[in-house]
C-alpha cells in the first residue's frame, strides 16, 4: 500500500486548524504572548492551504506559491516567532540578545530579497538561516524561563510546549531537506514525505496536547 501524501497533509492542516481554534478559545488563559502564537499559527494554517490548492489547481496565472512561502512562511511566520519570544524573555540581558535575533532575522530576510532571484535556493538560505535563528531564541527563552518559578509548573506553562513543539518540527525538517534533495534520495520521496509528516504530526501535536494543560502563570 503506497503512501498518500494529499491525505498526510490533510491530517495536518486538519491538526493546525485544531490548534488555531484552541488557541481561540484559550486566549485568555495564554495571556499576552498567545496572539503571537495564535497569529503565528493561523499565517502557517492559510499559508499551507493556499499552496495546497495551488498544488492542486497547477496553473494559476500570476500565483506562485514559492512566492508565498517565501514572505508568508519565511517571512510573515518567523517575524511573529521572533517578537513572541523577545515579549517572552524578562532577562535585561538575554532580552537585548533577542533583540538582535529580531534584527538579524529582518536584516537577513530583506537583503536576501532584494539581492537574489525568488527560487527554491533562496527559500532554503532563508530557512535555514530563520531556523538557526529560532533555535537561538528558544535557547534564550528557556534559560530565562529555567531562572524563575515557572520552572515548578512547566507542565502548564504553554509557551513551553509550544517551544518543544517548534524544536521538534524545524530540528528534524532541514537535516531531512537536506537530504531529500540530494540525488540518491529523490528515488526515495514518498520515504522522506512520510518522515517529514511523522515529524510536523509529533510537533504540532505537542503544541496541540500542550493546550489542554495550560494555565495562566504570568
Amino acid at each position: 500500500m503506497s503512501w498518500d501524501k494529499d491525505i498526510g497533509l490533510l491530517v495536518i492542516d486538519i491538526l493546525m486548524l485544531s490548534i488555531c481554534i484552541l488557541m481561540y478559545k484559550k486566549k485568555t488563559i495564554l495571556g499576552t504572548y498567545g496572539k503571537y502564537m495564535f497569529a503565528a499559527m493561523v499565517v502557517s494554517f492559510v499559508i499551507d492551504v493556499i499552496i495546497y490548492y495551488i498544488g492542486i489547481q497547477k496553473n494559476i496565472p500570476g500565483i506562485s506559491s514559492l512566492y508565498i512561502y517565501i514572505y508568508g512562511q519565511t517571512g510573515v511566520f518567523f517575524m511573529l516567532l521572533f517578537l513572541m519570544y523577545q515579549n517572552l524573555i524578562k532577562d535585561k540581558k538575554l532580552q537585548k540578545i533577542a533583540k538582535l535575533i529580531l534584527i538579524s532575522f529582518v536584516i537577513f530576510f530583506l537583503f536576501q530579497i532584494y539581492q537574489l532571484d525568488i527560487s527554491i535556493k533562496l527559500l532554503q538560505n532563508i530557512l535555514y538561516f530563520d531556523v538557526f535563528l529560532l533555535l537561538f531564541a528558544i535557547t534564550l527563552f528557556l534559560l530565562d524561563t529555567f531562572k524563575t518559578d515557572i520552572i515548578l509548573n512547566l507542565k502548564n506553562y504553554y509557551p513551553f510546549w509550544f517551544s518543544l513543539g517548534l524544536i521538534i518540527i524545524y530540528l528534524a525538517i532541514i537535516p531531512s531537506i537536506i537530504i531529500s534533495s540530494s540525488p540518491k534520495s529523490i528515488k526515495n520521496n514518498e520515504l522522506w514525505s512520510i518522515i517529514i509528516f511523522f515529524v510536523n504530526f509529533i510537533g504540532y501535536g505537542i503544541i496541540f496536547v500542550g493546550l489542554f494543560t495550560a494555565k495562566k502563570l504570568d
